[in-house]
């Protein structure tokens, strides 16, 4: 079984999702302990203990609202009389402190494509909070890629079969064929994944190309999330430019930003 530090460890590096709450302070009696912890996974699992009773169960509602907010907090919660503070029902006559930390999971990106731009976005994406899976049908290109989570060595249109594709994932189109971007494209749309960002590397020209059969491929499709020409105008024609810019454009959605100059904001 884990320690709540090795879950804790797990939380910082973006395994999961989770709000790590721990008694800051304590004053008079009750079942706080300064410095316990406990966890509370999105998906209602526990983890640790901040003392049981009525203060653990308004400590763990309070938990879920923070999944919704994303902000930490103090709440001082009293097991006496009603206050300035939650209270809790209990008879202790103290108070506890009680600081809330959100942990945001990682996002998943899939790359589809291990050339040049590829392996320069797995280099810069590697550096942010991204679980990166890079897929291409050459051994070879993957094999020169080391900073990947997950490579596969599949063709495209069979890459993520069978696979638990995490839903709101970013997802890059940069293969080496036209054929194969249109593949991956429909692919993307055939299934259930509610892509939030799809990036295609692609000319202009191509775009008009691309979106036009993928709305003969599913007429009413909503292309509002694909992004074609990928990347935002910061110019620049190298691999690392690219992938700058293709970077740049993926943390202004995730973020829920325009992308726009700092100053004119």
């Amino acid at each position: 079984m884990k320690s709540i530090y090795a879950e804790i460890m797990d939380l910082a590096e973006g395994t999961s999702s989770g709000v790590l709450v721990t008694v800051v302070n304590k004053d008079g009696s009750g079942p706080a302990v300064t410095g316990t912890k406990m966890i509370v996974y999105c998906d209602g699992k526990i983890s640790g203990t901040v003392g049981g009773g009525s203060i653990e169960k308004l400590a763990i509602e309070k938990a879920h609202t923070i999944f919704l907010t994303q902000k930490n907090g103090i709440e001082k919660y009293v097991m006496d009389e009603p206050g300035d503070c939650t209270t809790t029902g209990m008879i202790c006559g103290g108070t506890a402190t009680l600081f809330f930390e959100y942990f945001a999971p990682k996002n998943h990106i899939y790359i589809f494509g291990a050339g040049h731009i590829g392996k320069a976005l797995v280099y810069h994406l590697s550096q942010l909070n991204y679980h990166i899976t890079i897929i291409d049908d050459r051994q070879e290109a993957l094999d020169q890629i080391e900073e990947a989570d997950e490579k596969i060595n599949l063709e495209f249109i069979k890459a993520l079969n069978g696979k638990n594709v995490v839903k709101n994932s970013f997802f890059i189109i940069a293969t080496y064929q036209h054929q194969y971007d249109d593949i991956v494209l429909k692919k993307i749309y055939s299934s259930d994944w509610q892509p939030k960002y799809i990036g295609i590397v692609s000319s202009r020209k191509k775009k008009e190309i691309l979106f036009g059969e993928i709305k003969k491929y599913l007429p009413g499709v909503d292309l509002s999330r694909a992004f074609l020409p990928v990347g935002l105008d910061i110019g620049g024609t190298l691999p690392h430019e690219i992938a700058i810019s293709i970077v740049a454009e993926m943390q202004a959605v995730a973020n829920g930003k325009k992308g726009g100059h700092l100053r004119d904001s």
